[in-house]
């Protein structure tokens, strides 16, 4: 351990961030698993038994968020790193995500980050309607409802290291958007793919390949982090999301009309529910403890980028998420979508005889 002391107010608003931004630092990451609250002094243990409770409790909440996604078993952390090596000769003659910063970042100030949550149908016709003045991400899931509309997103991200997300790529037309994929994408569909850059992880690991053409980016634990650490690659100040709902609507749906896997996905129903604070503070809604993690994560990713974008949160619907800025899609569009998006050419990939001097 390296021996440093760290002082955490535990009634300070943001003592959450704070603590994960803390256990998320290497020398601490390392020895969680070994996490104990020690008291030593009779007197604090004696007359303040509450308060040192309540430290516990918050330092418990967050390393739970922190490692929750890791496996205990190692299954999963076997599996994509498998899937990196498999995918290796396929990334080398994929485009380089260096050179796709190089061409393309700073260059437009305004993005849209889609996802599939239940909002987003309602959003659709505006995005339409705007399309040309936004560069768009859109996560996998919600493709095949941007396409019906006949918006074309710039950026598709995916990083499912499972091949369910081969439903949303099948029998689509799209040729110009650019498929972002995580290094531990599931192989199958990172071959079926075109206009593809896979993407190396921001991670030791990863970068002992010294494969630097093709890293490093945070690509998080779901498919939406992926699309706001691009676009923070990418150098967009203003960050506007819609259908991040990360909660159930009204009739219990989890994801979209339109969605390829129906409007109540089969895989959320057997998670931990809990209620937590609605969209602008109106009520409670109902989510579960994955879409809960993915949340307190993306409030940790904003507090931490907010003196380099600002994150306008045009949902209109589902959780509350903390470090955002709540304004209607309407609004967003009008205020900030006031000229057209540059277009790019898609960035070439590396020359055969490189990449086989790579591989």
């Amino acid at each position: 351990c390296s021996g440093k002391i760290y002082l955490v107010d535990i009634e300070e608003e943001r003592v959450d961030i704070q603590l994960l931004i803390l256990f998320d630092m290497k020398d601490m990451f390392e020895y969680l698993s070994l996490y104990e609250m020690f008291v030593n002094n009779v007197y604090y243990k004696k007359f303040y038994e509450d308060v040192w409770h309540k430290a516990d409790e918050l330092c418990e909440k967050n390393i739970k968020v922190v490692i929750r996604n890791l496996n205990s078993s190692l299954c999963i952390g076997f599996e994509c790193y498998s899937h990196l090596l498999q995918n290796i000769p396929s990334m080398l003659e994929s485009i380089p995500f260096q050179r796709i910063l190089s061409e393309r970042k700073n260059k437009f100030e305004n993005a849209i980050v889609v996802s599939a949550g239940p909002s987003l149908a309602k959003q659709l016709p505006l995005l339409k309607a705007y399309q040309d003045k936004a560069v768009i991400f859109c996560a996998d899931g919600a493709l095949s409802m941007l396409e019906k509309e006949g918006i074309i997103p710039d950026y598709v991200t995916n990083l499912d290291f499972t091949d369910l997300a081969m439903k949303f790529f099948q029998n689509k037309e799209n040729k110009t958007s650019l498929n972002m994929l995580s290094c531990a994408t599931h192989p199958s569909l990172v071959h079926f793919l075109d206009n593809k850059s896979v993407v190396l992880r921001d991670d030791p690991l990863y970068q002992r390949f010294n494969l630097n053409d093709f890293g490093y980016i945070d690509t998080g634990t779901h498919v939406s982090h992926f699309s706001y650490t691009l676009a923070l690659a990418l150098g967009f100040k203003n960050i506007i999301m819609i259908g991040q709902d990360l909660a159930f609507d009204e009739e219990g749906n989890s994801h979209s009309k339109g969605f390829d896997f129906g409007e109540k996905f089969s895989g959320e129903e057997n998670i931990d529910k809990l209620k937590v604070t609605a969209y602008a503070g109106k009520g409670e809604v109902l989510t579960h403890i994955t879409w809960n993690d993915y949340r307190i994560k993306l409030e940790y990713l904003f507090a931490c980028n907010e003196q380099k974008a600002k994150f306008y949160n045009a949902t209109e619907g589902g959780a509350r998420i903390n470090f955002t800025e709540e304004l209607s899609f309407k609004e967003c569009c009008e205020k900030f979508l006031t000229k057209e998006k540059p277009q790019f050419e898609l960035p070439k990939s590396l020359t055969k005889n490189r990449s086989d001097k790579l591989l």
